[in-house]
């Protein structure tokens, strides 16, 4: 398996920057695409992004208040 980054604008596209809420996962947990991944909120909703491909999560890289623009990594994955 591959380590591999994933950022703001990889998850969600349609973005262009959003206040980071929380994790709903942690370093070590193993996920499959579709599991619900972090929290996030724009300036016009709060969202819950979801894990892009199934791996096991290595780092996390946003902190609760962190401002996220597009391309952000987010986080690691051995995917």
């Amino acid at each position: 398996m591959a380590i591999k980054e994933f950022t703001l604008s990889f998850l969600a596209d349609e973005l262009k920057d959003a206040s980071f809420v929380a994790w709903l996962v942690k370093v070590g947990d193993a996920v499959k695409e579709g599991d619900d991944l972090c929290e996030i909120v724009t300036d016009k909703a709060s969202l819950v992004l979801s894990v892009p491909c199934d791996g096991r999560i290595v780092s996390l890289f946003a902190k609760k208040d962190d401002r996220l623009e597009n391309d952000t990594v987010l986080l690691s994955m051995e995917a």
